[in-house]
């Protein structure tokens, strides 16, 4: 990283704006006019005006009036700073959280819980016996009459279940409706928090939030005997006809062939501060201090409020980021082609303790923060970050904008929010809850990443070629297990001489990304670096293609959450299954360390964790939800990335019920993890082979360029 002083000796690129101090270049004059203020202005009325919020919880959710207020104000607030404004609609499932109310006879509790994504109840609610179901697992309900019932159980979003295994668990016992509140995981700030994740699921049954102490007054009513409860859910949710709008603000650059997007989102639940309301505030930011040090982009800059990225569509497992998703593949598909990068914001105002600031990204963009970081970006303000900012990026992951937007062929950055983990690291503590507010607000992050990331849109922006590494792709596949591939029958030599001679191809046109922009720094005239410019745009639409194929062709994705390469799983699937066979030969059928329970929850890259705590019958929904197959059209940025399930949970039962058994036999149960090694194998042979191919046209591909 530099100081500001030694800007001029490393920004050879950047053109001194006319009539100003020779001396200064366009990096110091956004940076003086950088306003950290203006940013906490904008995130606090996001966050605080009651006219933007639907309810007196602080709810501001897809589809919703309130939503559609907040689009307004952000417009007018783009104007105002001179940038060109646009309101673009697009379709989503609504659903707008009114009110809610829960009171039990004969006692003084009335409390408005907090809703999850879902209908709601009729105007006369629900009234029905409560029943407290401890945790809410399968276990919980044994024994405990639970039909047409209000079930209150505390839930653990964190380290046990989301949400919609106990929403499932709850459906599969005929409940009237759920009640929860955190019993560990999400909300830890205090007893007061109420914590809303999205469902991932069908619409199954009426389900709320309330806080622990809430819990704690309804636990003694229900101990004193009085169980009789009235539930009522005001909400607005209809499917498939719900409008959300992205708000587009714009800085003409003096070609429009290629764009820039710097985007947060601005739904929020509970009054949310850090997320997403100061992402807003950021983006602004940006803008504001690009206009005011009258800095004219090469490409046009776009900044984007993104609607209805907390949830935007029911009935999925995938049901975030969907105002995105719908802006780039239904609305804007042609942006993949001419996006250079999108920078994209989650909670970026917090400090929690962290000694270095660092940056996400996709692979590809990983060199690019390299050389970001040491020759251009300057020091956090204020020192907030000891050891300044790390060189070495972080790989993007699924939850945020910029998944979908990668999905279409857009390469990416994304701030890390922070990094401290556990129950008192700030995403525990505070995501999701009331307690996200301004008081977690600090000047000096958010200073620096208006700083930062506004100089690294100009440093992109200036490049007459993407700084896009294709030999990130290269590294990411170099992960074949070859002991594992040989015995699934894949020819190894030909996957690392395709591998090789991809490598090849990559490093050839990383060199000529490199010809272009040195000699685009080196150009003395305008005419000059106007042809060079012209070359690099060339050159952008084939490293658009040749991105998008990689997304295509390369990338799996485990669960919901997890980016890997598109055979992974089957391959660990498989190490899995090796060492759960030797562990039960062993007899070590332990939850610690190596033993069989231990390696099991592992499978379908952690799914089968659920069947340790919840039915068969819950677990076999999630995992039809998880299935493009049995959900098509529904799965969005997961499609054609996903994996087939190998299919071992009688092998897990199995272990469960031997597992007090003095001298326990696990010959049926080795048996099935035998049988399964064998169809992971042939999902492994089919992947790879893909990616034999792929790893071929792509290398013919790269060779033309």
């Amino acid at each position: 990283m530099k100081k500001r002083v030694s800007l001029l000796i490393v920004l050879t690129m950047m053109v001194s704006l006319t009539g100003c101090n020779p001396k200064k270049t366009t990096m110091d004059h956004y940076l003086e006019n950088v306003d950290a203020k203006y940013a906490y202005n904008i995130s606090k009325a996001l966050a605080e005006d009651d006219d933007l919020l639907s309810n007196e919880l602080g709810y501001r959710s897809a589809g919703s009036d309130a939503e559609h207020k907040a689009a307004d104000y952000i417009e007018k607030e783009m104007g105002k700073i001179g940038l060109e404004t646009e309101k673009i609609p697009v379709t989503v499932d609504k659903w707008q959280f009114n009110s809610a109310s829960l009171k039990i006879e004969g006692t003084d509790i009335q409390m408005m819980p907090a809703s999850y994504q879902l209908s709601g109840t009729s105007k006369e609610g629900i009234v029905a016996e409560m029943v407290d179901v401890g945790n809410g697992t399968a276990a919980d309900y044994e024994g405990k009459d639970v039909e047409g019932k209000i079930v209150l159980a505390g839930v653990d979003q964190f380290n046990v279940a989301w949400i919609d295994m106990y929403m499932e668990e709850a459906a599969l016992h005929k409940e009237a409706a759920l009640v929860t509140y955190d019993n560990g995981g999400y909300g830890t700030y205090d007893d007061d928090q109420i914590n809303v994740q999205d469902v991932c699921c069908d619409d199954l049954i009426p389900t709320v939030a309330i806080s622990k102490n809430n819990y704690k007054s309804i636990k003694k009513a229900l101990k004193a005997g009085n169980n009789k409860t009235t539930l009522k859910i005001d909400n607005d949710y209809s499917l498939d006809d719900g409008v959300s709008y992205n708000v587009v603000g714009k800085i003409p650059g003096k070609s429009s062939k290629q764009q820039i997007i710097i985007s947060g989102h601005y739904d929020i639940y509970f009054r949310s501060f850090q997320d997403d309301s100061c992402a807003i505030g950021l983006i602004m930011a940006i803008a504001k201090a690009m206009k005011e040090s009258n800095y004219t982009p090469e490409n046009d800059i776009l900044f984007i409020a993104h609607g209805s990225e907390e949830w935007g569509a029911a009935n999925t497992e995938y049901d975030w980021t969907t105002g995105a998703w719908e802006m780039i593949n239904t609305v804007h598909p042609e942006w993949a082609q001419k996006t250079i990068a999108m920078l994209n914001f989650e909670l970026p105002a917090f400090y929690d303790g962290a000694s270095q600031m660092e940056i996400s990204c996709v692979p590809e963009y990983a060199s690019a923060v390299k050389q970001f970081v040491n020759e251009i970006a300057i020091d956090p303000e204020d020192n907030i970050y000891p050891k300044g900012i790390n060189d070495t990026s972080v790989d993007a992951n699924t939850m945020e904008d910029g998944v979908s937007y990668r999905h279409a062929g857009v390469p990416y950055f994304v701030n890390v929010p922070g990094t401290s983990e556990g129950e008192k690291g700030w995403i525990q503590m505070h995501y999701h809850t009331k307690s996200d507010n301004p008081s977690t607000y600090s000047r000096e992050v958010m200073t620096t990443n208006i700083n930062t990331y506004g100089m690294l849109a100009i440093w992109l922006d200036q490049a007459p070629v993407m700084k896009l590494d294709l030999t990130a792709a290269v590294d990411d596949l170099n992960v074949l297990n070859e002991d594992i591939a040989k015995k699934a029958g894949i020819d190894v030599s030909q996957y690392n001489q395709s591998l090789n001679s991809l490598k090849k191809a990559t490093i050839k046109v990383n060199k000529k990304i490199e010809n272009i922009n040195k000699r685009f720094a080196d150009a003395k005239t305008e005419k000059e670096k106007d042809a060079l410019r012209k070359e690099g745009r060339e050159l952008n639409l084939k490293l658009h293609e040749a991105f998008k194929y990689i997304q295509d062709h390369f990338i799996g994705i485990e669960l919901s959450s997890t980016i890997t390469t598109s055979f992974a799983q089957y391959q660990e699937n498989i190490e899995l299954f090796n060492d759960i066979i030797q562990a039960l030969e062993k007899g070590n059928i332990s939850n610690d360390k190596d033993g069989a329970l231990d390696l099991a929850w592992h499978i379908n890259g952690g799914s089968e964790y659920g069947f340790y705590d919840f039915s068969v019958e819950s677990n076999l929904r999630a995992q039809r939800r998880l299935s493009e197959e049995t959900n098509p059209n529904n799965v969005f940025w997961t499609t054609n990335r996903q994996f087939k399930f190998a299919k071992t949970y009688p092998a897990l039962l199995g272990i469960f019920e031997k597992a007090e058994q003095e001298n326990p036999d696990f010959a049926d149960e080795i048996n099935i993890y035998q049988e399964e090694i064998k169809n992971q194998e042939v999902y492994l042979n089919e992947e790879v082979t893909q990616v034999i191919q792929a790893m071929n046209e792509l290398t013919n591909k790269l060779l033309e360029y």
